[in-house]
């Protein structure tokens, strides 16, 4: 019996987006992307995810168009990969707001004028858009110290 239903091929864009998304791992290791962890080993290692869990995980995003594998190893976003960057905030954003008082060390800032983001997508004081160019995250894993996101594109 199948763990979860395919709706590759549903015509709901929800659905779609669910059937390669909707998966925890799949989530961290676009965070980790993100937070310039490129490598098999580093992503690996920041999610505690098994090596064949991170294969797969790591196949699935490639056939949908959201990572390119680099020549010599490591992973890189494509356009589409970088076009999740609201839903990685979303998810952040809606920990904070149903557990205020958590252990949640992901802040979002807007990186031109400093802000925290309170949206998923907008800043509330300039009101850009949260790109992965417009963007800085501070991680207590990654020492705390707010970072810009990756900002270049695979091809």
């Amino acid at each position: 019996m199948p763990l979860r239903s395919d709706w590759s091929h549903s015509t709901c864009s929800i659905a779609h987006a669910a059937d390669v998304l909707a998966d925890p791992w799949v989530l961290l290791v676009l965070r980790e992307l993100f937070s310039h962890r490129t490598g098999f080993d580093e992503i690996r290692d920041a999610t505690g995810a098994a090596d064949s869990v991170l294969a797969r995980r790591l196949r699935t995003l490639a056939e949908h168009g959201l990572v390119v594998r680099r020549v010599g190893g490591g992973y890189d976003l494509t356009e589409a990969g970088r076009a999740t960057l609201p839903i990685l905030h979303a998810y952040a954003r809606f920990t904070a707001a149903t557990d205020p008082d958590g252990p949640w060390g992901l802040r979002i800032a807007c990186a031109l004028c400093g802000s925290e983001a309170v949206t998923a997508d907008w800043c509330p004081a300039c009101a850009a858009p949260l790109t992965a160019e417009t963007t800085t995250w501070s991680r207590p894993s990654m020492g705390g110290e707010p970072f810009r996101l990756v900002a270049e594109v695979a091809a």
